[in-house]
């Protein structure tokens, strides 16, 4: 389902950072950065163009990604890592968000009319960024124009045979002004049948009134309704639920969603002489018209349970939020110096709550019986305020040849008001001094190592559904991390990226009372591990592994009520992603995916925990011309070998994957 800070529906991102990017360069893939000469590659480029490909024929997120840490081109994923996990924490409930580079607060999902890609900041990839964050920064890449005009058409169907049909229009109105606009209609079908429409529309414009100055003006909207949710299931003890059959509907169909999400804002970015200067000013909004939530409570080993429902109704999270990014560059001899400032903002309005929960008596879990809708009374919302501003100031030396250093130092003041109905208001300040700093050095040539540490405040998302604080926001929480690695490339076609990580905060977790709350604290540490090689014409390989050891700590472990793996953090990850297009035959290119997670703990005291497994995903593009018109006919099978397995959610929940299933879309740009 849509949910707030982009959690169920995450996208990634890709960085632009400060510079105009002209439409010219806009035409095809960005090259890697690992690319840059010698001295060079690690150090952030304010001239790092963004995923914005044109033509949608020419989206293949396979090709165009330059590491396995994750990465989005228009509507496909691939990579370690998403939005909603980044070294097991999510990037997106933190609110370490950008839109090319400049920070948003991220309250609901971008619409693919405005957005074009995406990928995850972290380790290497993030030590030139400004300010880097703890769990890792995702940031938007939209759309952008070419040098002739293009109009995108898509239709097919998604997972299970879900329907849709998008239009995009890349207008270069003038040598200047640019305008990007789109609109479609798609259905969503959810792995257990339960499924809904939506339409979204939006837009970008750009401008460039002088050489060196780009201003940017975007709108995003996408409106959802009668949105059916997957019921969760909890068992009564140590074990999963009984295997039931996919691809049908459990729940109750009045138990659903309506709303929207909207995000719209501007952005000025000016590259005169030494001076690189980035305001950004933007709103987003997530609403939620009418709310449902299914469950089954009490689940023995027969199937039999207790349902459950949750009913809520005029949800909304609204914030405003922006960001000044000024940058002074020098040389001195064979050493570039940086010096940053950032002064940002955010405010949040939330009112949720109110919610109305029912028994709808016994029933089994693979039991599809249509229920009435009970009467129910709403309680007044909940209304929660975060005021947040941060000034901060950086300094960052490149020494050709040798290596470099990048130091960061930030003021941040938080505070959150909570006015719950018929209970006193109450508050919580903070006002942190955070830093990052990290070193790399060129250590013979291609080979660069690097070590880096940050502090970080946070947020924590919100309470989940079935929590009595239900859709809450949660406090922010100061994070640390620490990391040291190398980046290897061995060739143009070959990189390799390899690092250790240790990233430290308090963890969340149902109490006995039922409340999402801190509980201890957890620590993640591992190893990642990331290689992209074109080893043959026509063959691209991108390959990552994560082993990280998750563990929590504090009281409740010693005393035995928690154990020491947290809820639901994969150890081992592996992912394996190739393309290949015959050079004999380029029309035609073929993709393979593999994707293996490790076991992960299924209930807090670790009495329970769900097996490994391995995920097969097999698809192929084929390219012709409908007369003069570029198009493109994709299709892929994921889950090729119809895997069963159960995802658990926050407080102990289970919900099954996907099954198998086929796409088919045709593309084409006229």
């Amino acid at each position: 389902m849509p949910m707030r800070n982009g959690l169920t529906w995450a996208v990634l991102a890709a960085p632009a950072y400060l510079a105009p990017v002209h439409s010219a360069a806009a035409q095809a893939p960005a090259p890697p950065a690992e690319d840059a000469p010698d001295g060079e590659m690690l150090q952030g480029s304010a001239t790092t163009p963004a995923i914005a490909l044109v033509n949608r024929s020419e989206e293949n997120v396979i090709t165009q990604a330059s590491d396995a840490f994750g990465t989005s081109v228009g509507d496909e994923s691939i990579g370690l890592y998403n939005g909603g996990n980044v070294r097991g924490f999510s990037a997106f409930a933190a609110q370490n968000v950008r839109i090319e580079g400049l920070y948003f607060d991220s309250q609901g999902a971008f619409s693919d009319a405005v957005r074009a890609g995406s990928t995850i900041q972290v380790g290497v990839s993030a030590l030139g960024y400004p300010f880097p964050a703890p769990t890792g920064i995702v940031d938007f890449s939209l759309r952008r124009v070419g040098d002739k005009p293009v109009v995108s058409a898509r239709t097919g169907f998604g997972d299970f045979f879900a329907a849709f049909a998008t239009v995009d229009a890349a207008l270069p109105l003038t040598g200047d002004l640019d305008l990007n606009i789109g609109a479609g209609v798609e259905e969503f079908v959810y792995p257990d049948g339960a499924d809904f429409w939506f339409v979204r529309y939006g837009g970008v414009a750009r401008w460039r009134p002088a050489k060196g100055v780009e201003l940017t003006g975007f709108y995003s909207r996408y409106d959802y309704f009668d949105e059916e949710t997957t019921p969760v299931i909890f068992t009564a003890g140590a074990f999963l639920p009984r295997r039931i059959a996919r691809n049908r509907f459990f729940g109750q169909d009045w138990a659903d969603w309506a709303g929207h999400s909207q995000n719209f804002g501007g952005m000025a970015k000016v590259n005169r002489g030494p001076w690189r200067i980035g305001l950004g000013l933007f709103s987003s909004r997530f609403t939620i018209d009418q709310f449902g939530a299914n469950f089954f409570a009490n689940t023995r080993a027969d199937g039999s349970a207790e349902r459950q429902v949750l009913l809520g109704r005029d949800q909304v999270s609204q914030s405003y939020s922006g960001e000044l990014l000024v940058e002074r560059g020098f040389t001195e001899g064979p050493r570039s110096h940086r010096l940053i400032a950032s002064a940002r903002f955010r405010r949040v309005d939330d009112d949720l709550g109110g919610f109305a929960f029912r028994s709808l008596g016994p029933a089994m879990i693979d039991a599809a019986v249509a229920l009435p809708e009970p009467d129910v009374a709403f309680g007044a919302l909940t209304r929660d305020e975060i005021r947040q501003e941060t000034g901060a100031l950086g300094y960052a030396m490149l020494w050709q040849g040798l290596g470099e250093i990048n130091l960061g130092v930030q003021k941040t003041r938080y505070r959150k008001e909570v006015r719950a109905p018929g209970r006193v208001p109450t508050a919580n300040e903070d006002s942190p001094i955070l830093w990052n700093a990290s070193a790399a050095i060129t250590a013979i040539e291609g080979l660069a190592v690097y070590a880096a540490t940050t502090r970080g405040l946070e947020e924590s998302g919100t309470a989940p559904a079935f929590a009595a604080n239900a859709n809450l926001t949660l406090p922010a929480l100061r994070t640390r991390q620490v990391e040291a690695g190398m980046r290897w490339t061995l060739s143009t076609n070959v990189k390799l990226i390899a690092g250790l990580f240790d990233v430290r905060r308090p963890y969340f977790e149902l109490d006995g009372d039922n409340v999402f709350r801190v509980l201890g604290d957890v620590k993640h540490q591992g190893a990642e591990l990331s290689l992209t090689a074109r080893p043959l014409a026509g063959l691209n390989l991108v390959a990552g592994a994560v082993l990280m050891r998750p563990r929590v700590t504090g009281e409740a472990v010693q005393q035995g009520r928690l154990g020491e793996r947290p809820l639901g953090r994969v150890g081992t990850t592996l992912d394996l992603r190739i393309d290949y297009q015959p050079p004999a035959f380029d029309a035609l290119s073929v993709d393979l995916g593999i994707n293996y997670t490790g076991r992960r703990a299924a209930r807090i005291d670790n009495a329970l925990f769900i097996s490994r497994r391995a995920i097969l995903d097999l698809g192929a593009r084929y390219r012709f011309r409908l007369g003069r018109t570029p198009t493109v006919l994709r299709t892929q099978i994921a889950n090729l070998t119809n895997v069963f397995g159960w995802n658990v959610t926050g407080g102990g929940g289970f919900q099954y994957i996907a099954s198998r299933r086929l796409n088919l879309s045709l593309s084409a740009d006229f």
